[in-house]
């Protein structure tokens, strides 16, 4: 077989792959359109211990923090505990003149410096109290800010009887430049056409690594044991793996501060891609037994979130795929479909991104800027994709410089 046979064929076997992922994602997608349905309202009884992980975040963390504390839920219903994670800053005496409970850890040195290993050590203060105290621990980073009605949302889901539920993850700074819009315009995007559209059709959700509550009983039954560069992701398969998937909240918000700065964003976003392909090796194969032997179809779902390309590299790949063919008239590899499919496919994200942009965003942003920034953000995920890959096993953590120290009432001003 020619060399030229080899690559033909190698691309119409990716090609193929696309394919699976492509109609998959679009089958999804397509229940992700209309207006969102409201959790049954209940009364606020449940009891919350909202956690904020943070390192040296002396310049975001007092916004949080009164942030919380402006919740529209009764203030004995719920505690606010600062995790001062390595910190040598001024991160705990800020939120203990706010009135937070602050846990200070300080990393042994046989053990990694990360986000999992503060909430470990927290949970393990609190020990019994966890469970006997609260009905459920909310996450947000120190970065974040909230909207008013989260806890009210996560009242109503945990007295429905969900365990595990992730909010709408939106962007203090959107408008920054191309960058941190492109990560915003990717959420828009991922929170209507994958998280609202799987949470209609029966499918269990992501949890984004903020902005999530868990039922305590199902925290202690699961156990804080995630320790990959995703502790999110890995959650979430751990709980899937239990069959309790994660649910979604798109009225309760949560704004975090995005990457305006090229190395930064390019630093963060390859610790996400490590560790997804991380969790991926340990999950994917537990999950599809489940679906095998169970029939459970949640556990299939996560399966082949976990084993895919990622949906912003699916289309780079394809448009890189299709635009070569056609302009060198097939010369090199031959399309295993006929162009318009390809193209028919990506015209239908964009479609969708303007969608997102009308129904979900209060913000005022370019639609031509959003798709050149999501054309980019997809552009330099791909090389960090495969690259990822190969350096899975490098757990390094780096922190992302957090500095947009505004108030709740300022957002989109």
């Amino acid at each position: 077989m020619t060399v030229y046979g080899v690559v033909n064929g190698i691309l119409l076997a990716v090609q193929c792959f696309l394919l699976f992922y492509w109609i998959y994602y679009l089958f999804v997608s397509m229940f992700g359109f209309g207006a969102a349905k409201r959790q049954k309202e209940h009364n606020p009884q449940k009891r919350f211990l909202i956690m904020i992980p943070a390192h040296n975040e002396e310049n975001v963390i007092g916004q949080l923090v009164k942030n919380c504390q402006q919740l529209e839920y009764p203030k004995e219903l719920y505690d606010i505990c600062v995790i001062a994670d390595n910190c040598t800053d001024d991160t705990s005496s800020i939120a203990r003149e706010l009135g937070a409970h602050v846990i200070e850890h300080t990393s042994p040195k046989d053990e990694p410096k990360g986000k999992p290993y503060g909430i470990r050590y927290a949970t393990e203060q609190y020990g019994d109290r966890l469970q006997e105290d609260y009905d459920g621990i909310v996450f947000f980073d120190a970065d974040n800010l909230v909207s008013l009605n989260f806890l009210q949302e996560m009242n109503n889901h945990l007295c429905n009887g969900d365990r595990l539920v992730q909010a709408y993850l939106d962007s203090k700074n959107p408008d920054d430049n191309l960058i941190s819009l492109g990560y915003a315009s990717s959420y828009y995007f991922m929170n209507r056409s994958w998280q609202l559209a799987k949470s209609r059709i029966g499918l269990g959700n992501a949890i984004g690594g903020t902005g999530f509550c868990v039922c305590t009983k199902l925290f202690k039954e699961v156990g804080w044991t995630a320790r990959s560069l995703t502790e999110d992701l890995e959650f979430t398969m751990q709980c899937l793996l239990k069959g309790v998937p994660a649910k979604w909240n798109h009225f309760a918000r949560v704004y975090d501060e995005k990457p305006s700065e090229f190395k930064a964003s390019v630093i963060q976003r390859l610790r996400w891609a490590r560790g997804h392909w991380d969790v991926a090796s340990k999950y994917t194969f537990k999950l599809l037994g489940r679906a095998i032997t169970k029939g459970d179809v949640k556990a299939l779902d996560g399966a082949i979130y976990l084993f895919n390309p990622g949906k912003i590299v699916l289309n780079a790949l394809t448009t890189i795929i299709v635009t070569v063919a056609l302009v060198t008239g097939e010369k090199f590899y031959s399309l295993a479909f006929p162009w318009q499919v390809w193209i028919g496919m990506i015209l239908f994200q964009l479609v969708y991104i303007l969608y997102t942009r009308v129904i979900d965003t209060n913000q005022k942003i370019n639609v031509f800027k959003m798709f050149i920034s999501m054309i980019f953000f997809n552009l330099v995920y791909i090389p960090l994709f495969f690259w990822s890959l190969i350096t899975m096993k490098d757990k390094t953590w780096k922190r992302t410089e957090h500095t947009r120290a505004i108030d709740i009432q300022d957002l989109g001003k």
